[in-house]
Parts: C-alpha cells; structure tokens; sequence
C-alpha cells in the first residue's frame, strides 16, 4: 500500500473545492440541503414554539427548538451526504462520465475521494447555516463544554452517511433507479431514528431495529450535545464506534462492488459476470 504524495494530496484538494463549488452550484442541492430544511425549522418551530419535548440525556424537558434544530441538521446532512452522493454517484455512471474519468490520469481514488469529501462538507456548511438561523431566531443554545463532541460528530456522521451513500449507489444500476433506493432506505429509517420525534416511550422493537442503521446513531449522539445539564462533554462512546463501524463497512462494500460501467435495469450479477468473460 502507497502512501499518498504531496502532489496526490494538491490534488484532491482542487478537485475537492471544485466539488463543494459543483454542489452550491446545483439547483436540487440548494434546494433540499440548504432551504428546505431551513423551511422545516420555522414551519415546525412556528407551530410548536411554546411546547416542550423530553431530550436525549437532559434532566427534564426542553424547548422545542432546542430538540428539534439538532435533529433536522441531521436531516440536512443526510440529504447532502448520503441522498446526493446515491443519486450523483449513478447518474456520473449512467452518462459515462466515470468511465471517462477512468481513461485520464486522474485516478478514480481522488475523484470519489473528492467527490465524498465535497459531499461531506457541504452538509456541514448546510448545519452550520441551520444553527446560524436558530441560534439568534429560535434562542437555541449551544454549549461550549460540549462543542467539541457536536463537531466530532458532525465530522464522523458525515463521513460515515457519505461511505454508506457509495456504497448503496452500487445497488443502483441506473441512474433511474437510484432515487426511488435513496428515498426508500432513508425516509422510512428516519422515522424510526429520532430525526421527527423523540423515541423516549417508543416500544423495544421499534428502538432495536432503529439501532441496527447508523443513522439512529448520528441522531442521538448529536442531539445529546445539545441537551442541557448533560455530564462528560455529551461524548457518546457507543454511538461513535458504531457510526465508525459503518463507515468501515460502507468503505468496504463500496471498494468491492465499484464500477464506473453503465449498468442496465435488467442486469444481474450472472450477465455481468458473462459480459466481462465475453
């Protein structure tokens, strides 16, 4: 194993800025990273500014602003980390623009690096704005002693959503495809993961298989570091292993299953495996 050159490193970070310029640039990115959750963050503190709602780890109830803004910049970073990277991955696939970047000399490590890397950042940039909104508009706090775990979190949440995201994008063997497969394996887990509502109350079940996706993970451990009165920094152990196991396993599965073919609706692991030997 090599490892990467100061030149491989300028590298990516061209490509890396250009990727955060291609993201701000694109309209449905704007729209559902940026806006979209800023819509839901009034509409819902606009109906439910006088309510209080039960907080990871706090000694009683708080603000549901100070609940609910946490959770829908998990929500924003879900849709630039993982919806994005799902729905860009395939469609770079299904217009040959992978395979044409296979056939320069740029390696394909430091496009996808890249394109994770721009994906990851601009989720972040999408939650710092969120709380730049809510922190003077909605009086949401944010705690000094526990700011360090918010951005260790963040950072590994990110990384983690966007490895994940490359790896489902191999599930999709059209760029038709890949909306329906983001949308399917993240709005029914979100329900279940503490982004809408408080899982305080919720049966066994339910929390179990809520436990099983890393997206639960994300939630609690950032929304802990915003709860009043919690000891230890808000750090979360658990939760930072298990978010740190899934980006290992998105990694993992991503680097076997790659390609930079277009692939067609009716292609199978047996057809492609008889095409390559073809």
């Amino acid at each position: 194993m090599t490892l990467p050159t100061r030149s491989d490193l300028a590298l990516l970070g061209r490509w890396l800025r250009a990727r955060v310029t291609i993201q701000l640039r694109t309209g449905r990115a704007v729209v559902f990273t940026f806006a979209f959750p800023l819509v839901l963050l009034v509409l819902f503190n606009g109906l439910n500014g006088n309510a209080k709602v039960d907080a990871v780890g706090a000694a009683g109830q708080v603000p549901f602003a100070q609940f609910y803004t946490p959770s829908i910049a998990i929500f924003s970073l879900t849709t630039a980390c993982y919806t994005s990277v799902i729905i860009g991955i395939a469609t770079a696939r299904d217009s040959r623009l992978l395979k044409r970047v296979r056939g320069t000399p740029l390696p394909m490590s430091i496009y996808l690096g890249a394109w994770l890397g721009g994906a990851a950042l601009t989720g972040i940039l999408a939650v710092v704005l969120l709380f730049a909104v809510a922190v003077p508009v909605f009086g949401v706090h944010v705690y000094l002693s526990t700011l360090p775990a918010a951005v260790v979190t963040l950072v590994l949440g990110a990384a983690c959503l966007s490895s994940v995201g490359l790896a489902v994008a191999t599930l999709a063997k059209t760029a038709d495809q890949a909306t329906p497969i983001a949308q399917l394996t993240f709005l029914p887990v979100s329900f279940i993961s503490g982004i809408w509502f408080p899982l305080e109350g919720a049966p066994d079940w339910l929390t179990t298989i809520a436990k099983a996706f890393p997206l639960e993970h994300i939630v609690h451990a950032f929304d802990r570091t915003f709860s009043p009165g919690v000891t230890g920094g808000a750090w979360s152990p658990h939760d930072l292993w298990s978010i740190g196991v899934w980006t290992a396993i998105g990694l993992f599965v991503a680097t076997r299953r790659f390609s930079a073919e277009p692939g067609t609706p009716e292609q199978g692991p047996r057809r492609r495996v008889l095409r390559r030997a073809a």
